[in-house]
C-alpha cells in the first residue's frame, strides 16, 4: 500500500512562466519516498513537457484558460471536481487566479462528496485586483479573491506587499509568507552567451557594445511598450553622449499574446535593427550574462523569477516599484527602481547605467549577493513541505 501523501498541483496555463516554474520546482523536488506529485492544468505546454521528462504525471484540463469564458469555466470546474474525486489527493495546491477560484470551489465540494479531509492551499502570484483595470473589473476580481480565500485552508504569499494586502481581508491564521527561492543556475560565459544571441538575431554583437535585455512573457502586465518607448527616447536624445549609435541594442526574450502588436510598435519607431524579439528560448536564464543591463518594466508582478535570475547572474537591473520587486531590489543598492508606466524615468535609469560601468558593477555584485543569501532555494522547498506535512491522512 502506498503510504505517500498525494500532492495535486493545479495551474491555469501549462506554458512556461513564473507561476509554472514555481509549480515545477516544487513538484520535482518533493521527496519521492514521502510524496506523490501530480500536476493538472490547461493546455499541454512546456511545463508539462518538462514535468514528464522528470517522470511527474500530468493531467490536461480542457476549458481551463486565462480568458473569461463562462461556458468553459463551468466545464473546467466540473472536470476539476471529477478529477479531485477520482484522484483523492491529500493536498490540492492551486496556483494562478483562475485555477485558484475554480479549483478552491471544486476542492471544497469534492471534500464534502467524498468525506475526505483535504488541505487546500492557494499560492498568490500577484493579486489580480492590483492590475490596471476598470474599477468594476477590479471590484469583481477582489470579490472573487475573497470568496476563493474562504474555501482555502492556507494561502501562500510570495511577496511582502501581497501579504499586507491579504491581511486586510483574510484571517492571518490562513496566511504564510514564503518567498521564491532560486535554484542554482549554470550561467554561460559572456562570450558564449553573446555568440548565441548574435546567431539568434543574425547581428554581430561587439565585445564592447551595450546590450540591454528583458526576459518576460509578451503581455501587457510586463510593461514592454514602456521599455520600447524609453529605449527609443534614449536613442534620440541621450544616446550620443555615451557611445556611437551602433553600439547598443535591446533584446526582449519571451513569447506571448502581444507579439504582433509589439512588432508593429517597433516597426513604427523604425527600430527593427536595434530591438530584437527572438521568442521563447529554452534555458534563456543561462545566457543572461550576455547582457550589460537587465530591465523589468512590469506594471503588475508577484516575485519575478526573471529578475531573480538576472540578479544571480550579477547584472545591473532596472525595475519598477510594483509587487514583490522592492523585496528583491533596494533602490540604489541592488539596482534602480522607477515608477511603473513611466518611460521617462525608465530612460533616465537606463542612461545612468549606460554611462557608468562602475555603477553597473557595484549594483550587480550587491544583487548577486542578495539572491544567494536572502532567497535560498532550500528554504522555499522546506517551508512548503512542512505545510504539506500538516495535511490530514485519509
Amino acid at each position: 500500500m502506498d503510504m505517500r501523501k498525494k500532492i495535486l498541483y493545479v495551474i491555469t496555463k501549462s506554458v512556461w512562466g513564473g507561476a509554472q516554474q514555481y509549480v515545477y520546482d516544487l513538484a520535482i523536488n518533493l521527496p519521492k519516498d514521502r510524496f506523490d506529485a501530480v500536476v493538472a492544468g490547461g493546455g499541454d505546454g512546456l511545463l508539462f513537457e518538462k514535468l514528464r521528462d522528470d517522470v511527474i504525471r500530468t493531467i490536461r484540463i480542457p476549458g481551463l484558460q486565462r480568458d473569461v469564458a463562462p461556458i468553459n469555466e463551468i466545464i473546467a470546474a466540473w472536470r476539476l471536481l471529477r478529477l479531485f474525486i477520482r484522484e483523492q489527493p491529500h493536498v490540492i495546491h492551486l496556483s494562478s487566479s483562475k485555477a485558484g477560484a475554480l479549483g478552491a470551489l471544486a476542492a471544497k465540494i469534492a471534500s464534502l462528496v467524498t468525506g475526505n479531509r483535504l488541505l487546500i492551499i492557494f499560492t498568490i502570484h500577484g493579486w489580480g485586483f492590483n492590475e490596471n483595470r476598470p474599477f468594476l473589473q477590479r471590484s469583481l476580481i477582489f470579490c472573487a479573491s475573497w470568496i476563493t480565500s474562504i474555501f482555502c485552508d492556507r494561502i501562500i504569499l510570495i511577496s511582502t506587499s501581497d501579504y499586507i494586502a491579504a491581511a486586510r481581508f483574510i484571517p492571518k491564521r490562513k496566511l504564510t509568507l514564503i518567498p521564491h527561492g532560486l535554484a542554482p543556475i549554470r550561467f554561460l560565459s559572456r562570450k558564449e552567451a553573446r555568440l548565441f544571441f548574435a546567431q539568434k538575431t543574425s547581428r554581430p554583437i561587439a565585445a564592447d557594445s551595450i546590450l540591454i535585455g528583458a526576459l518576460a512573457e509578451l503581455t501587457r502586465n510586463k510593461g514592454l511598450f514602456f521599455l520600447i518607448s524609453a529605449f527609443s527616447s534614449l536613442l534620440k536624445s541621450d544616446f550620443n553622449r555615451y557611445r556611437s549609435p551602433t553600439s547598443i541594442g535591446l533584446i526582449i526574450l519571451g513569447e506571448g499574446e502581444d507579439r504582433t502588436e509589439l512588432e508593429q510598435y517597433i516597426s513604427a519607431a523604425g527600430l527593427q535593427q536595434k530591438i530584437f524579439l527572438p521568442g521563447f528560448i529554452p534555458g534563456a536564464a543561462e545566457r543572461l550574462r550576455a547582457l550589460d543591463i537587465f530591465v523589468l518594466p512590469s506594471v503588475k508582478e508577484g516575485l519575478p523569477y526573471a529578475l531573480m535570475q538576472a540578479m544571480a547572474a550579477g547584472l545591473a537591473v532596472v525595475a519598477t516599484r510594483v509587487g514583490g520587486i522592492p523585496d528583491l531590489v533596494g533602490d540604489g543598492q541592488e539596482g534602480l527602481l522607477v515608477p511603473a508606466g513611466d518611460p521617462t524615468r525608465l530612460k533616465t535609469a537606463i542612461a545612468a547605467l549606460i554611462s557608468s560601468p562602475e555603477l553597473r558593477e557595484k549594483l550587480g555584485t550587491s544583487a548577486q549577493r542578495k539572491i544567494a543569501t536572502k532567497f535560498p532555494f532550500h528554504a522555499m522547498i522546506t517551508e512548503t513541505i512542512s505545510m504539506y506535512d500538516a495535511a490530514p491522512n485519509q
